[in-house]
């Protein structure tokens, strides 16, 4: 591995430790106003459960993300009274989301999920993210102050990688908005299919190539799960991949 690129996977793996106790302390405070005597049992048990975690101590910054994702409503609910209604943050779990997939990008560390264009992306959603879980000032300025340096310096991709990219961010955005959002959305579904459609999202976002984003896409709902998740769906009345099919296809016939 090249020097410059560990020297990115570096830089995010400390802002993600930079960025646990922040997430924390968002997370706790707002579990205690909602539930001040059972808020570990409401909030943050069922997703350990699900998850196989025991000890809440040892939850890395995935695990707290989780955590997140998972009470989302009952946290932006709490914390918009006045003026909440679902979807209004889905921007706000994209950004989440990101983060969770960064953290997996530094997990796996390797030349592929790397380059000067993916880290500049990737320090310009945890500069949002910090913002969102309202971490302090000086967290903010170090990291709008490395995303500006590095900014200036990211190479331009190669033309044909910046297409196939864009590609990929379009299919994904149209998956985001018509399936995996409002299916996150939805007060009626089952944890656990909710829980599927998170691990999907992340599986999505986590493919390096255009071939990897289709080919999933086009077999997912063919599995014994896929099948199970897909009825849930359509009993909530919400679209399944097989319902944006030809939109999928229209972008990337649009390109080629």
């Amino acid at each position: 591995m090249k020097k410059e690129t560990i020297k990115q996977y570096t830089i995010l793996f400390q802002y993600l430790l930079l960025l646990k106790e922040p997430t924390y302390i968002f997370l706790i405070q707002t579990f205690q106003h909602l539930s001040p005597e059972t808020w570990w049992e409401d909030f943050i048990e069922p997703v350990l459960q699900r998850e196989n975690k025991e000890n809440f101590k040892y939850l890395d910054i995935s695990d707290l993300l989780n955590v997140f994702k998972m009470n989302w409503e009952s946290i932006f609910s709490y914390l918009d009274k006045e003026d909440y209604y679902r979807s209004k943050y889905n921007n706000e779990y994209k950004i989440v989301n990101k983060v969770h997939r960064i953290r997996t990008i530094v997990a796996h560390a390797n030349d592929i999920d790397m380059s000067p264009a993916i880290f500049v992306d990737s320090l310009s959603f945890l500069l949002e993210y910090a913002k969102l879980i309202r971490c302090n000032k000086k967290i903010v300025q170090i990291l709008e102050t490395d995303w500006a340096k590095y900014r200036r310096h990211a190479s331009d991709e190669p033309s044909s990688r910046w297409k196939e990219e864009t590609i990929m961010r379009d299919i994904l955005s149209i998956i985001d908005s018509k399936v995996l959002l409002n299916a996150v959305n939805c007060d009626t579904l089952k944890p656990d299919i909710k829980l599927s459609v998170d691990r999907t999202t992340l599986r999505l976002h986590s493919m390096r190539t255009l071939d990897e984003i289709l080919g999933f896409f086009n077999n997912a709902m063919k599995t014994e799960r896929g099948l199970t998740v897909a009825y849930a769906l359509h009993e909530a009345n919400l679209y399944t991949f097989e319902d944006i099919k030809e939109e999928v296809n229209h972008i990337y016939a649009k390109y080629f």
